[in-house]
């Protein structure tokens, strides 16, 4: 059967796609002062199309695949990874609030793209985070990277990860996030015990992280950027030595496979 140049075209508006092949490819400066006098500086490059998802940053590389429910955390210096279901099967937190982003109407422009600049705030448990950051509706890709964070947050509503499901359209260029550790609660402790750890963190400076976009570009990416290279080995969640960073703490070995070559 055969179809006609409108019944594609049809297909295609229906299912939202606007771009078949458009990826986007986002080069980031980060720089992360944990209030000890202490500060990390990382470049990040950040891949989307379609409904995956890639971060690199350093050794460390993680996808999400939307489609497929996954988030996978993979080691180029341990040659493994861990598969983990995306979103997390975490309700959230009664404590936990929504970021909320109001816009400021102050503008910039970051490598030459313009960008409208917001404010956020959220609370989640003892965690107080603040934002500012301007995002980009004309910069490369802004609508490969709009429309994918809309679907995120259709998949994590309900979950912990729904703190930011209000993100504004656009790309974030810049972005600055002061996060403070009000209060904790520990089951076992005495109200004493709580209330000088508590008095402790109320002293400790909050952690601020600052991001700049340093290049961006669109590019078709080819499928094989999201999965995980041939060779790595496949580590089961609570596995010990060896782990990729980002998985959960070992609580013994378990089995493991690896990506035929």
């Amino acid at each position: 059967m055969k179809l006609s140049s409108a019944a594609i075209a049809a297909v295609f508006i229906l299912s939202g796609v606007t771009s078949v092949f458009a990826g986007v490819v986002v080069n980031e400066q980060q720089e992360i002062d944990s209030g000890d006098g202490h500060s990390t500086n990382q470049n990040v490059v950040l891949m989307i199309q379609g409904h995956k998802q890639k971060t690199q940053v350093g050794d460390n590389t993680m996808v999400l695949d939307l489609d497929k429910g996954t988030r996978t955390i993979m080691s180029s210096a341990q040659h493994a990874y861990v598969e983990m279901p995306f979103p997390p099967n975490r309700p959230a937190n009664a404590n936990m609030s929504p970021m909320t982003f109001k816009k400021t109407g102050a503008r910039d422009k970051v490598v030459g793209y313009s960008c409208d600049e917001y404010t956020g705030s959220a609370v989640m448990g003892g965690n107080q985070s603040n934002l500012k950051a301007c995002f980009s509706t004309v910069a490369p890709g802004s609508k490969e990277f709009t429309a994918f964070n809309r679907i995120m947050a259709e998949k994590v509503k309900g979950t912990a990860l729904s703190m930011m499901s209000g993100m504004p359209d656009g790309t974030p260029m810049r972005l600055e996030t002061t996060t403070k550790i009000t209060h904790v609660s520990m089951p076992g402790m005495t109200p004493d015990q709580m209330a000088k750890i508590n008095d402790m963190l109320a002293k400790r400076p909050p952690t601020v992280t600052h991001m700049t976009v340093t290049k961006i570009a669109v590019e078709d990416l080819p499928p094989d950027t999201f999965t995980v290279p041939a060779g790595y080995t496949r580590q089961q969640l609570g596995q010990g030595a060896g782990r990729p960073p980002g998985a959960p703490p070992a609580g013994g070995a378990g089995p493991a496979t690896k990506v035929p070559e």
